[in-house]
């Protein structure tokens, strides 16, 4: 059977049983924190059977996972584990784990290569195939925009299971048709990702060592600089490159000015590009396509947009251009709720993505609220390019309780703030910076600073600006600032983290 060709409503339903399982199997007896959530809410774990059960089961928020990481990692109870704290137990492994553990000892298989030069006891072959399943040993942390950087870990099985098996979902389409720019497996890409303990960088790692693709990391402008990353990638005849959509326009247009001073050639094989950690409108996926092409990249280039987050544990993609952001359905549950009411939408119906761990090790999250909005909805349903059964995903996405805010008395969505000034005509750069007068209660005021494309008349720019932002967000600039030094505007703009620009500058002091 092939999960991923199930007609979606047997998929869907096979999922939520499998859930269960892992809920009975391991989540109750391992989890420090939900077996003891659970236990309080007088939740038995035996009774769910359908989809309304599962609405029983409480959500999980970022300030749980914050409060102490550790407790969200699966640890059976054994000699040697580190102490929980009061009120938090869990239970002794399973005979029938131990006597896995026993089987693989005996025949070291998977086998171990550490026994080439030690000698252990049997005893400790047997622990140490638990230390497999178990013990975490690797982390992925958030950015830390919010000040408190949130680790999760993985155990080993979790990078030779889950992680492998998604690794290899490199999507070909059943039928594909003539716009379909077939997937090598010997294709070279460049990832542009800054090196930082972050799922943006280490999915692409652990990706390449799971599924056998090559790629070459960066580790960003700042360890390799654009320049010389563009003179690699022509050199070495990579076919994609993996980056944020801000970092990429930068990086291409700086490609381009290389090729007029003779430095590189065009970037002929670039066939995909793959952007994630920001949003991306049609606009700026045709500005992006506008600008590899003027540099030379192959005429059926794709820019394929993903989506990922620390707590994920990994990233997830479109199979083609504009076809929904496919994620798995073997290792998690997913489900869009109602931002307000926390109840499910309907298919297509904007809503905040919740998901849960299904299979997983290391930290573990069920019905997991990320407060992302998707306002494009989500489907889950065969999908009418690959032909395969995914839960999709639809942008734009946002923030459901951060990228709002009240500006001169208007409730604004900032993403579409964002938007709205990104995709306008003649815009290289910008950033909107939101003050307030010297009086606390004084009004707002908004100003854009923009860094124009070459040649752009000014006054007609700003005009065309204030006109998009009072007619799609309501409010209009107080000022419009064209900057005239692109590289310190860029600095500013990537100087919260550098990994993502920063577009939007919160100054007001009683900001709502």
């Amino acid at each position: 059977m092939n999960l991923y060709d199930l007609d979606p409503a047997r998929q869907q339903e096979r999922v939520l049983q499998n859930l269960f399982r892992y809920l009975r199997r391991y989540v109750g007896p391992y989890h420090p924190f939900l077996r003891r959530l659970y236990r309080e809410k007088g939740i038995d774990l035996n009774s769910l059977r359908a989809h309304a059960d599962l609405l029983s089961l409480p959500l999980t928020q970022k300030d749980h996972l914050r409060a102490n990481p550790a407790l969200f990692v699966m640890q059976p109870h054994a000699p040697g584990n580190p102490p929980l704290p009061d009120g938090y137990d869990t239970e002794h492994l399973a005979a029938g784990a131990i006597a896995k553990y026993v089987f693989q000892a005996a025949l070291n298989y998977p086998r171990d290569h550490s026994q080439h030069v030690r000698h252990p006891t049997f005893r400790q072959k047997i622990e140490r195939r638990g230390k497999f399943e178990w013990l975490p040993v690797h982390y992925h942390a958030s950015t830390g925009s919010t000040g408190e950087p949130t680790p999760v870990t993985f155990t080993l099985f979790d990078v030779r299971r889950p992680v492998n098996e998604m690794a290899a979902l490199v999507i070909q389409e059943k039928r594909p048709n003539p716009n379909f720019v077939p997937y090598d497996w010997s294709d070279r890409w460049m990832s542009l990702m800054p090196a930082a303990p972050h799922v943006a960088f280490y999915s692409v790692i652990l990706g390449k060592l799971a599924a056998g693709a090559p790629s070459f990391e960066t580790c960003g402008g700042s360890v390799i600089p654009t320049d010389r990353q563009v003179e690699l990638f022509v050199r070495g005849g990579f076919a994609g490159a993996i980056a944020i959509p801000s970092y990429m326009t930068h990086w291409l247009r700086r490609a381009q000015q290389l090729q007029k001073e003779g430095r590189v050639g065009p970037l002929k094989n670039l066939r995909r590009l793959l952007l994630g950690a920001e949003p991306i409108s049609e606009a700026l996926r045709e500005y992006i396509r506008n600008l590899a092409h003027r540099a030379g990249a192959d005429p059926a280039l794709k820019v394929i947009q993903t989506y990922g987050m620390t707590e994920l544990k990994w990233v997830f993609y479109e199979c083609s251009e504009g076809a929904g952001i496919h994620l798995n359905p073997k290792y998690y549950y997913w489900e869009l709720l109602h931002p307000e009411t926390r109840q499910p939408v309907g298919p297509g119906e904007p809503g905040v993505l919740v998901f849960s761990h299904i299979g997983w090790r290391g930290t573990v999250l069920i019905r997991y609220w990320t407060g992302d909005l998707i306002k494009g909805g989500m489907r889950w349903d065969r999908c009418e390019h690959c032909g395969y059964t995914f839960p999709r995903i639809y942008p734009p996405i946002c923030r459901a309780d951060k990228d709002f805010t009240k500006l001169k008395g208007t409730r604004v969505d900032l993403s579409l703030l964002v938007t709205t000034v990104q995709d306008t005509p003649g815009v290289r750069r910008f950033q909107v910076s939101l003050e307030s007068e010297t009086d606390e209660f004084s009004r707002d005021i908004v100003a854009v600073h923009v860094l124009g494309e070459p040649g752009v008349g000014r006054e007609n720019l700003e005009l065309t600006i204030r006109q998009r932002m009072k007619s799609a967000v309501e409010v209009a600039p107080d000022r419009v600032i064209f900057e005239e030094d692109e590289v310190e505007f860029e600095k500013r703009l990537f100087a919260k983290n550098g990994v993502k620009a920063d577009y939007i500058v919160e100054r007001r002091q009683h900001a709502l």
